[in-house]
């Protein structure tokens, strides 16, 4: 069993790597181009580094929608496991979890923007390898978890640089499963940008998207033995979702971590206690 592998059975979540890449998932015979395959979640034993790099090669030549991977197997995808943050999250845990946190709402990037092989392996590695990385998603979350902030020379309040080893430590002493999710599980397509398509919407609205959704949340609850806390970018679909999944404690920022409204001051002028992150105390 691969290393990351060894990092999923340790937080009990084999299952939902399997879940999502089971075939005929989130509309895979409707949908144009790339047809609903989920191309980031790797559920296989192993990662095919050789395979990994071809296909971000040819996805970085295809700039349109009409790339789609040919992995040999169905269960291959682009990262180790779940995604990148998730991975590494969980490859920092020294013993079982005790409990989850769900993070809901990342925003990745098109396939072909990702598809540089000397930037791609470092980042799955460790997301805080290369901090000029233009999605400030990764950064900004942890800034927040940590409480990190500072005035700047303008007097505005900003997020602090975090690092590696200062998330470990938290995540050791914490002993909770950090988990990164989006609501659509794969990367976008080559070609379709984070803004300005109506990609991410029109998926969502089809039955069977929206279906495979719920089905995935309600899994990760119950492999959590319901002892996890869930954060969403916005009321609009994520948190409607985790509440129709039996979420019972779930908290919306409404601002994405990607975004300048997802500052200290945010969280100052917005319910602060409720807003911040409280770590265990959510489960005393």
């Amino acid at each position: 069993m691969l290393k990351h592998h060894r990092h999923y059975k340790n937080a009990k979540l084999i299952g939902l790597l399997a879940q999502i890449r089971k075939p005929g998932r989130y509309g895979e015979r409707k949908y144009r181009g790339m047809k609903g395959v989920n191309v980031l979640t790797n559920a296989a034993r192993r990662f095919n580094h050789k395979a990994v790099k071809s296909e971000l090669k040819r996805a970085h030549k295809t700039n349109n929608n009409k790339f789609t991977p040919k992995f040999t197997d169905p269960k291959l995808g682009f990262s180790y496991g779940l995604n990148p943050y998730t991975d590494w999250a969980l490859a920092q845990l020294k013993a079982p979890p005790t409990h989850y946190y769900l993070f809901l709402g990342l925003d990745w990037y098109s396939i072909s923007e990702l598809g540089k092989p000397e930037k791609w392996f470092p980042y799955i590695k460790n997301p805080f390898h290369d901090q000029s990385y233009k999605n400030k998603y990764w950064l900004h979350i942890w800034a927040w978890i940590l409480k990190k902030y500072r005035m700047d020379s303008n007097g505005k309040l900003i997020w602090e640089k975090i690092t590696s080893e200062m998330a470990t430590e938290f995540i050791q002493n914490d002993g909770g499963a950090f988990i990164f999710h989006n609501l659509i599980p794969y990367l976008r397509p080559a070609g379709e940008k984070s803004a300005g398509t109506r990609w991410y919407d029109v998926e969502f609205k089809k039955p069977a998207v929206k279906k495979d959704v719920i089905e995935d949340l309600r899994l990760l609850r119950k492999l959590a033995d319901n002892r996890i806390v869930a954060f969403c970018t916005n009321k609009d679909k994520s948190q409607k979702c985790l509440v129709e999944t039996g979420y019972e404690k779930c908290f919306s920022w409404g601002a994405h971590p990607s975004y300048p409204s997802f500052s200290p001051k945010h969280f100052k002028n917005k319910m602060e206690n409720k807003l911040w992150f409280q770590g265990k105390k959510y489960f005393q």
